[in-house]
Order: C-alpha cells, then structure tokens, then sequence
C-alpha cells in the first residue's frame, strides 16, 4: 500500500512539473523562439525518458530496459525535427531516430504480449485513416517519402500493438500503453497537417501537447509498475 501511494505521489509531481514546462514550450514555440523552444523540448524529451530510465533500473527487467532504451532515443529525435523546415538531413536524422524508438517499444510490448490479429485489425483502420488525411490534404512529401514510409509504418503498428495490450489484458498499467501509442499516431497526424499543407499554428500546438501527453503514459506505466 505504502508502494502504491508512493507512486501516486510520484505521479503527481513528474505530471506536475511536464505540464508547466510544456505550457513554457509551446509558448515559444507561438512566439517562435526557435533556440529556446528546441532547448525546451529536448529537456521534455529528456525529462521522460529519465523518469523511465530511473524506473527500469528500479525494476531491472530487460524488458523495461528496451522499453526505456524507446524513449532515450526520443531525445535527439526532438532536436533534430524541430529542423522540420529547414534542414532536410537534420529531419532525416530526426526520422531515423523516431523510428528506432518505435522500434524499441514494438520490441517490448511483443515481449509482453506475442501477436494477436487485434493489432493487424488496428493498423489497416490506422492506415486508412493516415492515408486519408494525406490524400485530402494533398500532403506534398518530398525526397524523404521512402524513409517517412517506413517510419509510418513503424508508428502505426506500434500504436496498434499498444492498442491490442489493453484490449486483451485491461488495466490501468495497459491503458497507459494503449493512450501513449494512440496519441503518439494522433500527434503525427496534427504534423502532417502542419508541414505538408497551408495550415495554422493550431495544429502544430495540438501536435506538441498530444505528442508529450504520449511520452508522460508511458513513463507513467513504467512509474505504475514500481507500485
């Protein structure tokens, strides 16, 4: 019981403290103060990913490890898309290493759960829905097509295996997973409609807050686990 109480309070403050400097964050990000926004958002980025590193030591399991391994590669990711715009070898690297953090927690949620026909269902409704938005959007993806079309797939099935946790094994620790990998594909969507079409600072925003609203389920299941 004490454990479980621990955690909440836990919780609290890691929530706490995310929320205020992300409010700070898309603040400069409106008044577009590219240095100190791109500052602030690898120490987001960065404050996730220590929270789940400090978990998975805690609970030393490979698995969690892998797990936490995800959101570390997060961090140089955020620095380099913030380049979306401006350096195309800078948002290739920022990509790549998205996509290897995809690739770590597909890895670590088939360790916990092996495959079921729930997550195929759920990344072909995904897939409609993404694609959809690109072709009424009339999104215009430049020379980096090939690797963002790995990359979509890598997202859309680790939200779709995310999904599938909970559905076949509901609880709060699952549901965490499942809210994390469907907002990681909701904040991807706001961005396709913020970089490839003629759109408002809306979107970019609601891509952020979403984005980061992922990062904290997650390290918020690793922080449960410890309960």
């Amino acid at each position: 019981m004490w454990g479980a109480f621990m955690s909440t309070i836990a919780i609290i403050v890691v929530a706490t403290v995310y929320v205020a400097l992300l409010a700070y964050y898309c603040e400069l990000e409106k008044q577009e103060n590219f240095k100190s926004a791109t500052t602030l958002k690898v120490i987001l980025s960065a404050y996730a990913a220590g929270v789940c590193v400090y978990a998975a030591i805690l609970l030393n399991n490979y698995v969690f490890y892998i797990f936490a391994l995800g959101l570390i590669c997060a961090v140089p990711a955020d620095f380099f898309l913030q380049y979306i715009k401006t350096d195309l070898k800078k948002y290739r690297f920022g990509i790549l290493f998205f996509g290897l953090m995809h690739l770590c927690l597909i890895v670590s949620f088939f360790l916990i759960y092996p495959v079921t026909f729930y997550e195929f269902i759920i990344f072909a409704v995904f897939i409609a829905i993404l694609l959809g938005f690109q072709i009424l959007g009339k999104w215009e993806i430049g020379k980096e097509k090939t690797q963002l079309t790995v990359y979509t797939v890598l997202v859309v099935f680790m939200a779709a295996k995310a999904i599938s946790l909970y559905i076949i094994a509901p609880s709060g620790f699952t549901l965490m997973v499942a809210l994390g990998g469907l907002f990681f594909f909701i904040s991807d969507l706001f961005l396709g409609i913020w970089a490839y079409s003629k759109s408002k600072f809306v979107f970019l925003a609601l891509n952020r807050i979403i984005y980061f609203a992922g990062q904290l389920c997650l390290a918020f299941y690793l922080v449960e686990r410890l309960s």
